[in-house]
């Protein structure tokens, strides 16, 4: 991935509709999905999601919200190089005339804008029975009737070329988004360098890294504490049961907090789970930690503190670059050996245990990056997520350590709760 479709990429992770596309491919990667249909992409009704609306305003290229997707997604795919689209398909041609109908029927002073939108329906749905006849046709002079008939195509027109699947989506998605079925095949290294780009970016978010980077077509962006507050106070008004809360789509309206992203957190830190990003009607998420509290979204239990346990935990570090092994000893003599992974979380950790009289001091994220070259990959964010990640690292191993180093914006140092130098 170059530089400017990295570039390009940031700015769609940054907004929670074109972040829900990404959800929804890695997936279909993840699960071995390859065919998907429109509406498994768009959440809610688009037409009162203001950061849609606004970029539609903004620009003569859609002509709908669907069809706004529909756009962003095939760049994704293929402007990306994460994939490549195999198939644009739609399915049950002839039912589509009677869904033309009930639309028009349900607008009870129709416009011009109305009229000559249905007319381009209808001319989009001649032109695909014309298509389909000759498909049907072809195939008929291959295989032969019986073979057509046995054959799960026979329910669906095939777009050959982007072009035309393009001429035809334009209009036809915002009437029966779950009629239009995409085949693709993904490009493994591009899924998972974007999956890990997308869980670089939510830390970074957490941690306000991003305050300033507001999306394009959003007002504002709150701190993050800020955010997971507003969360809380959204999702408390919603029935739960047994830790499960189906969240509506609507919440992408709210301007309080960016719920894609928060999620995204949630996962990232396994605090929650998302049944299915494919789902159409609202988000399943089952939360680990009940009852769910302000302080469980935060990762702490709802429990006493035990405050004993935690001035008797003391930990002797070291650390060997040869094999990038953290061994971790506590003060009853249980060793604990954590495999650093990554080479950028490798050489971080190495430049701080480096000279054992620095090793205690508080680094500034940007030396450390310095140290190490200063380049793209490994910047201050870079340095930061790698600290980020070996905490999270160092606490499924030992749980009750929460943070090994202290991660502020610019600074990392190890947590005197649980080293010193003596």
């Amino acid at each position: 991935m170059d530089e400017e479709q990295r570039e390009q990429l940031f700015e769609y992770i940054n907004s929670d509709p074109h972040l829900l596309i990404f959800h929804t491919l890695l997936q279909g990667y993840y699960t071995g999905q390859g065919v998907f249909t429109l509406d498994q992409f768009i959440k809610s009704n688009y037409d009162s999601v203001e950061e849609i609306i606004a970029e539609m305003r903004d620009t003569s290229d859609y002509n709908s919200p669907e069809d706004l997707i529909w756009n962003k997604l095939k760049y994704i795919i293929e402007g990306l190089n994460m994939g490549k689209i195999r198939r644009v398909s739609i399915l049950d041609v002839s039912g589509l005339p009677e869904l033309v109908l009930e639309q028009a029927m349900k607008i009870e002073s129709p416009t011009k804008d109305d009229t000559e939108y249905f007319a381009s329906v209808i001319n989009d749905i001649y032109d695909l029975k014309k298509l389909n006849d000759e498909q049907v046709e072809k195939v008929l002079k291959r295989k032969g009737a019986r073979d057509y008939f046995m054959s799960p195509a026979r329910h669906r027109v095939n777009l050959e070329t982007n072009a035309i699947a393009s001429k035809h989506i334009g209009y036809l998605s915002s009437l029966a988004p779950s009629r239009i079925e995409i085949e693709l095949t993904f490009i493994d290294y591009v899924a998972k360098e974007v999956h890990q780009e997308i869980e670089d970016y939510i830390i970074s978010f957490s941690m306000d890294s991003f305050l300033e980077k507001v999306p394009t077509y959003r007002p504002k962006r709150y701190y993050f504490s800020k955010q997971l507050e507003n969360f809380f106070g959204y999702i408390s008004k919603l029935p739960v049961i047994d830790g499960v809360i189906n969240i509506p789509f609507s919440a992408l309206n709210e301007q309080g907090f960016e719920v894609v992203k928060i999620l995204s957190y949630l996962e990232t830190e396994r605090r929650a789970k998302v049944s299915n990003w494919l789902d159409t009607e609202f988000w399943n998420v089952k939360f680990h930690i009940t009852p769910i509290t302000l302080a469980s979204l935060l990762g702490q239990e709802n429990k006493p503190h035990n405050k004993v346990t935690d001035q008797k935990l003391k930990l002797n570090l070291s650390f060997s670059p040869k094999t990038g092994t953290m061994q971790i000893k506590d003060q009853d003599g249980k060793e604990y050996k954590i495999k650093v992974q990554g080479q950028v979380q490798k050489e971080v950790i190495r430049v701080i245990f480096l000279n054992p009289e620095n090793i205690y001091e508080e680094w500034s994220l940007y030396d450390i990056s310095e140290l190490l070259g200063g380049s793209d990959d490994v910047n201050e964010t870079a340095v930061k997520n790698a600290i980020y990640q070996f905490n999270r690292k160092v606490k499924l191993e030992i749980p009750q350590v929460e943070n090994l180093f202290n991660l502020t914006k610019h600074s990392a140092q190890l947590n005197p709760k649980y080293v010193s130098k003596n």
